[in-house]
């Protein structure tokens, strides 16, 4: 990612049970991940499972609208598609 240009996320935050998952969208994910708690995860053992990039806050909404529409089968199927383990992606974030 090139220094200066904005950044838009779309996340997913799990739990270990996969059967709760919060999907946003922020600016800053890597601040939203490391420094304060996470808007509508509950969980203490929710990660960051998934995110996308992109580089218009409206391609980032419109996302996080699809996404959020979609079923939660359909949010656990792209997690593991990319991430099979659940495992905590915060630490792949750039500060």
């Amino acid at each position: 990612m090139m220094q200066g240009e904005p950044h838009y996320f779309v996340y997913i935050f799990g739990d270990q049970t996969h059967e709760n998952v919060e999907i946003g969208v922020a600016g800053d994910l890597y601040k939203l991940t490391h420094t304060q708690a996470v808007p509508g995860v509950e969980s203490k053992t929710a990660r960051l499972v998934y995110y996308e990039h992109y580089s218009a806050e409206s391609d980032a909404l419109h996302r996080q609208e699809q996404l959020t529409r979609d079923s939660l089968d359909h949010a656990i199927y792209l997690i593991e598609s990319v991430n099979p383990n659940w495992l905590d992606l915060s630490d792949t974030l750039d500060n």
